[in-house]
């Protein structure tokens, strides 16, 4: 992923400079090129369609940000402006990567010729990363970073496993508070509410996290909160920008 990450903060950067306008930063086509990158380099199939359509807006914005010499806290509304900058291109690109990630896709909205941030809009309904895309990631920024940020000065890491717990906290944390679209779509909402409230057990130690784990990895893998794990990605990729960039 790591090219179409920097070329978006590279784009973004541009875009700060007014070199090049917001539409021309192409999220969509840097959303399919990292998904072909990523399917050219292993053969398990889609893993990171959801976590490159929240980290390219997120390295544009940051790239703007730098080129304007703004702090972090301007970061999501850059983010914002690069999402309602979009184009009925980026959408284009997005069904691309759909189709090359073999993801079920919305087939139905390609005739309407949307831009990117109005598909996002649209299908906010069903699938949490159009909802995050759609609403500026409401919990991306003031839900997941907070915790995680919190997890990590608690744990005062001095090791990876330190870092690892509290990634699992926040992955937990997230999963507890929303249920993952990701399960709703392969065994309904009703399901997908059940595992949150299992989430929620863990991360209390009601039940214990290896029990919940064995749960989660039915043998037909219906119950992998993988939207979760997206968010959570953004969540590491903003806390490292936060701490390396602003």
């Amino acid at each position: 992923m790591g090219p179409s990450i920097e070329e978006a903060a590279f784009r973004g950067y541009l875009a700060g400079l007014k070199e090049i306008e917001y539409a021309r930063i192409g999220i969509g086509e840097l959303i399919l090129r990292g998904v072909k990158d990523v399917r050219d380099s292993h053969t398990g199939g889609n893993t990171h369609l959801g976590t490159m359509m929240l980290m390219v807006p997120i390295a544009a914005g940051a790239g703007y940000c730098v080129a304007k010499g703004l702090t972090f806290r301007s970061l999501r509304p850059a983010v914002i402006r690069v999402l309602e900058s979009s184009t009925v291109k980026d959408s284009r690109d997005l069904y691309a990567a759909i189709g090359t990630a073999k993801v079920g896709g919305l087939d139905k909205l390609i005739r309407q010729e949307l831009t990117y941030a109005k598909l996002m809009k649209v299908s906010a309904e069903r699938d949490r990363i159009a909802e995050e895309l759609s609403s500026g990631m409401p919990i991306v920024f003031k839900c997941g970073l907070p915790y995680f940020e919190a997890c990590m000065n608690a744990e005062r890491p001095s090791s990876r496993t330190d870092i690892r717990a509290a990634i699992l906290k926040t992955y937990l944390h997230i999963l507890s508070k929303y249920p993952d679209t990701f399960i709703a779509k392969k065994e309904g909402m009703k399901k997908a509410i059940d595992i949150s409230g299992k989430a929620k057990e863990a991360l209390g130690g009601k039940i214990h996290i290896s029990v919940f784990d064995k749960e989660l990895r039915s043998p037909k893998n219906s119950l992998n909160p993988g939207t979760t794990a997206d968010i959570v990605s953004a969540v590491i990729f903003l806390y490292t920008l936060k701490a390396r960039v602003f």
